[in-house]
């Protein structure tokens, strides 16, 4: 059997199509989008309450992020400075945590506000706390404590 040089570069193409990857390595598919006033101060306090990883970013003249990309536990999120183009979003998200007691007290020294302090129900397996960033996204954490 003889292989044509078109053979050979159709099978390298389809090699590297199935071996490409077309995410960031490390990154998870769904990622939210924090847009935010103040971008900067909200990266800052979330780093004060979870261990945020820098994974890159990208800022303006006046050191605004335009789009930055943080871990925290296992999750990217995104994060940028809010413009006319894209104003600013509130969400409710969740975070398992190792510590939520912890986790909860460190926001409240962060300045966070406070909306349910950490607690547990019967029919729940996790203790759950909630709190509101400077920028008005609600952050439900919690840790699991028993099996469901």
């Amino acid at each position: 059997m003889v292989i044509s040089s078109v053979d050979i570069i159709k099978i390298s193409y389809h090699k590297y199509i199935e071996n490409k990857m077309y995410k960031p390595n490390g990154y998870n598919s769904l990622s939210p989008y924090f847009v935010a006033e103040g971008a900067t101060r909200l990266v800052d306090q979330l780093a004060e309450i979870f261990e945020v990883e820098e994974m890159r970013t990208y800022v303006d003249d006046n050191d605004e992020i335009l789009h930055g990309e943080f871990r925290i536990e296992d999750t990217v999120i995104m994060v940028a400075n809010a413009t006319d183009e894209y104003p600013p979003n509130q969400m409710l998200v969740h975070v398992y945590v190792e510590d939520v007691d912890e986790t909860f007290r460190k926001a409240l020294e962060a300045g966070c506000q406070e909306l349910q302090k950490p607690n547990e129900s019967e029919s729940d397996p996790d203790r759950r706390g909630m709190f509101k960033d400077l920028a008005g996204n609600t952050w439900a954490v919690g840790t699991q404590i028993r099996e469901k």
